[in-house]
C-alpha cells in the first residue's frame, strides 16, 4: 500500500473534552473561527448532558451527607466537580466537534472519543444510504469499512479509490469504504460532492508541500433550498449544491442552530429545582424565589420560541407547503426530537381515530386509491374491546380510589391506541398521486417513492412472500399481493428508524388484480 494512502487521526482526547464546553459556547454565540465547512453528526446532545449534570449533583450530594471533615467536603466538591466537567465536555464535544471540510481533508469525528482525517483524494463516491451496525465501539473497522454510527445508524456512504491505511487511535487496519452519521444527511452529502467538484484534489507526493485548501463554496440562499434527492430513492442526486459554513445540516424547515440549543433549556431549569430542594441544598423559601425566577425565564423561552415558530412557518408557506405542513414542521423543529417523537405518535393515535370517526381518510385530493385495504384481523379489536371493558369495569369493582382511577386511565388509553391500530388499515390507504406511490402503513410508517422508479407490477399469493435484503413486504393481511419491481433502489424502513435500499416492495391487498390495474392503467399480461 503506498504510503499516501494513510488515514490519521486519533483516539479518546481528555483535551478535546476540556475544550468542548468553550467551543460549545462559541458556536452558540456564532464566534467559532473555524475555517471549512461543518457538517453535524447528531443532535440532541441535551438528554446526555442533562443525565452527566443530574447524576454529578446526586453524587456530590451524597458525598457531602457522608463525610464530616470540611477540608473532606471541599476536596470531595472540587473532584466532584472536575469529573462532571469532564463528563460534561466529552458530552458536548458531540455537537461541538462536527465532521468538518477543510485544506482537503474531511475530518470524521465522533466528539472527543474518534477522530479521522480523510483526504478528498482518496474519495471516489459519496452517497445517502441508511445502515444498521450492531458493534459495540464508537468507530470500528469491519470487513474494509470503517464504521462511525451514532446509535447504531450510519446513513453517508464514502467509497475510496483504493484501499487506505487508517490509523486513528484504536481503530486500525485497511480501509475502501467510510460510513458515517449525519444529521442531515442530504446536505453532508451535498457538501462532500461540492468539495470533490470543486476541482481534482491532488495526490500529494513523498516530501511535497500539503494541498492548497479547498476553496469555500458560495452560500446557498435561504429561500431556494439546495436540491435533494426524491423522496425513498437512494443514489445520486439530481445536482450538486454549494454550501456556505454554518449552514450545512439546516434545511428549510429547521430552526437555527442556537436556537435547537434551548428546547431542553425550560425542562433542564424545573428540573434541576426539582433534585435541588428534593436533596435539601434549598430551603422552601430560597425555592419560591428560584420558581419565581424559573418562571420568568420559561417566560422569555416562551416568547423567543413563539417569535421562532412564526418565522419558521411563514419560511415553510414561502417554500411552497402546506398550512398543516408548515404549521407542523416548524412545530416539530422546535422541539426536542424525544419529546417530537413522543407527540407524533400521540397525534398519529387521536388522528388514526378523528378520521374513521368523520369516515375519511389520509388520501390527499386526486389519490387514486390500490384496491380496497386489507383488513385489520380481529386481534387490535378484540383487544380493544377487552381493553375497555376493563377500564369501566375497574372503577365498579375496586372503588373510586386515585389509584384505581389511574389504572382505569390507562386502560382506556390502551384500548384507543389498539381501537386506532385496528382501524388505521381503512384510514391510511396506499395510493398513487401526483406520480408519486405512496403506501402507508400502522399508525404512521409512509414510503413515499416516484411512480417512475418502477419498472412492472405482478401479482402473488401473500402467504409465501418474506421480506430479505432485497425485498420488502409491506405489513398486512390479505390474500394476494401486487408485487413491485423497481429500477432504482428505494429505501424502506428497517430497524430503530434507519432505512435500507430494496429493488422488490410486496404490498398485499384483497385485490391485488384491481390494484394492478389502477397502477398500470392495463389489466396483466399486457408489456409496459
Amino acid at each position: 500500500m503506498a504510503g499516501a494512502n494513510v488515514i490519521g487521526g486519533g483516539g479518546v482526547s481528555v483535551v478535546a473534552a476540556l475544550r468542548a464546553p468553550v467551543r460549545g459556547v462559541l458556536r452558540v454565540f456564532g464566534r467559532r473561527g473555524v475555517e471549512g465547512v461543518s457538517i453535524p453528526g447528531q443532535e440532541g446532545a441535551g438528554a446526555g448532558v442533562f443525565v452527566v449534570v443530574f447524576l454529578s449533583v446526586v453524587e456530590i450530594a451524597l458525598v457531602d451527607a457522608l463525610l464530616s471533615a470540611p477540608w473532606a467536603r471541599v476536596a470531595a466538591l472540587l473532584a466532584g466537580l472536575a469529573v462532571a466537567y469532564v463528563m460534561v465536555g466529552f458530552a458536548v464535544a458531540l455537537v461541538a466537534c462536527p465532521h468538518r471540510l477543510a485544506a482537503g481533508k474531511l475530518t470524521v469525528s465522533y466528539g472527543a472519543a474518534f477522530r479521522a482525517e480523510v483526504p478528498l483524494h482518496l474519495v471516489e463516491k459519496v452517497a445517502e444510504r441508511r445502515a444498521m451496525t450492531g458493534q459495540s465501539r464508537t468507530a470500528e473497522v469491519s470487513d474494509g469499512v470503517l464504521w462511525v454510527p451514532v446509535m447504531s445508524v450510519t446513513n453517508v456512504v464514502l467509497r475510496l479509490r483504493e484501499p487506505a491505511r487508517l490509523e486513528a487511535g484504536r481503530a486500525t487496519g485497511a480501509v475502501r469504504e467510510i460510513r458515517i452519521h449525519a444529521a442531515d444527511p442530504g446536505a453532508a452529502v451535498r457538501a462532500v460532492r461540492g468539495a470533490l467538484a470543486a476541482g481534482p484534489v491532488p495526490r500529494p507526493s513523498p516530501g511535497a508541500p500539503r494541498p492548497s485548501p479547498v476553496p469555500r463554496p458560495s452560500p446557498v440562499p435561504r429561500s431556494s433550498p439546495a436540491p435533494r434527492t426524491g423522496p425513498g430513492v437512494a443514489g445520486e442526486g439530481p445536482g450538486v449544491a454549494r454550501l456556505s459554513p454554518g449552514v450545512a445540516g439546516e434545511a428549510a424547515g429547521q430552526a437555527p442552530r442556537w436556537l435547537r440549543r434551548l428546547r431542553w433549556a425550560g425542562l433542564l431549569v424545573l428540573l434541576a429545582e426539582v433534585v435541588l430542594v428534593a436533596s435539601g441544598l434549598l430551603d422552601w423559601r430560597i425555592a419560591a424565589g428560584v420558581l419565581a425566577v424559573t418562571e420568568g425565564v420559561l417566560l422569555v423561552l416562551g416568547l423567543v420560541f413563539g417569535a421562532a415558530f412564526v418565522s419558521g412557518y411563514r419560511r415553510l408557506r414561502r417554500a411552497g407547503l402546506g398550512r398543516r405542513a408548515a404549521l407542523g414542521g416548524a412545530f416539530f423543529s422546535l422541539v426536542p426530537p424525544p419529546v417530537a417523537e413522543i407527540v407524533r405518535h400521540e397525534l398519529s393515535v387521536w388522528g388514526v381515530l378523528a378520521r374513521a370517526v368523520a369516515f375519511r381518510t389520509q388520501q390527499e385530493r386526486g389519490e387514486a386509491r390500490l384496491g380496497r385495504a386489507p383488513g385489520p384481523g380481529w386481534a387490535p379489536v378484540a383487544a380493544a374491546v377487552v381493553l375497555a371493558a376493563g377500564a369501566a369495569g375497574l372503577p365498579a369493582w375496586l372503588g373510586p380510589a386515585p389509584v384505581v382511577l389511574a389504572g382505569a386511565l390507562v386502560l382506556l388509553y390502551a384500548a384507543a391506541v389498539a381501537a386506532a391500530f385496528a382501524v388505521a388499515g381503512r384510514v391510511r390507504r396506499h395510493g398513487v398521486c401526483g406520480g408519486r406511490v405512496v403506501l402507508r402503513w400502522g399508525l404512521r410508517h409512509m414510503v413515499v417513492f416516484p411512480l417512475a422508479a418502477v419498472e412492472d407490477a405482478g401479482i402473488a399469493d401473500a402467504a409465501g412472500q418474506r421480506s430479505s435484503e432485497s425485498r420488502f413486504v409491506v405489513p398486512g393481511r390479505a390474500a394476494g399481493a401486487l408485487v413491485l419491481r423497481l429500477g432504482s433502489p428505494v429505501e424502506v424502513p428497517a430497524r430503530m428508524g434507519a432505512l435500507r435500499p430494496v429493488m422488490t416492495i410486496v404490498v398485499p391487498l384483497p385485490d391485488a388484480a384491481a390494484a394492478r390495474t389502477t397502477f398500470l392503467g392495463r389489466p396483466e399480461g399486457e408489456s409496459r
